[in-house]
């Protein structure tokens, strides 16, 4: 039973990360064909703009994400049944970062033409 369960809840997560990544695609492929200046007139100015080498730009949007897990004490029985000690353990809470990141290309004209993105 905690076998089928565990495949149930991954498959449910896996859908869940698909339906977004597509979702994010989607978003992302919108952007191209318009002027740089509209998404930078929506998202505000890019954190980081490269030169591409060939008179065109990368112009990059990043954001710092965490997320904490909540810390938790867990008490187990030990020794004697008749006469049980307890000892406690505690986890305590942990923060995770990471960095997201949204690129898009952007010709000499100003037309944006590539994408790509890393983190939801």
């Amino acid at each position: 039973m905690k076998r089928i369960t565990s495949l149930v809840i991954s498959i449910i997560v896996a859908t869940s990360i698909t339906a977004c990544t597509a979702q994010m695609n989607q978003a992302m492929q919108s952007w191209v064909g318009h002027h740089y200046s509209e998404i930078v007139g929506q998202w505000g100015p890019p954190t980081r703009v490269l030169e591409d080498g060939s008179g065109g730009k990368m112009m990059v949007w990043e954001e710092t994400r965490s997320f904490t897990t909540p810390g938790h004490a867990e008490t187990h029985p030990y020794g004697i049944l008749s006469n049980p000690s307890y000892q406690t353990t505690y986890t305590p809470a942990r923060t995770t970062g990471y960095t997201a990141s949204r690129t898009f290309w952007v010709n000499s004209k100003g037309i944006i033409y590539n994408w790509a993105w890393k983190g939801f």
